[in-house]
């Protein structure tokens, strides 16, 4: 069984990737709003090929914030598990 000390170590890993993973998904989700505003302003201006090529970024873009939120959810149990541990082993 890890001591008190690495599973705090661990915390602490955890807790930079939990971080790390929350500015990527926040960073992805104004990459959306770019590209939904770009597609909606610019529709008829960009033409049929480019507004497709927007829209597969777009799909692109969206399912990669898709498992990043997944991530998260996933560090975010185990952060709470360390914790639970942590509490469990004082």
């Amino acid at each position: 069984m890890p001591s008190k000390a690495e599973i705090a170590q661990l915390l602490d890993e955890l807790e930079e990737e939990y971080r790390f993973w929350v500015v990527e998904v926040i960073t992805l989700d104004r990459g959306i709003e770019n590209l939904e505003e770009k597609i909606e302003r610019h529709e008829e201006q960009l033409g049929p090929d480019r507004v497709a090529e927007f829209r597969v970024r777009l799909s692109q873009t969206r399912d990669r914030h898709s498992r990043i939120e997944e991530r998260i959810l996933s560090v975010r149990q185990r952060l709470h598990e360390l914790k639970t541990r942590l509490r469990e082993s004082h």
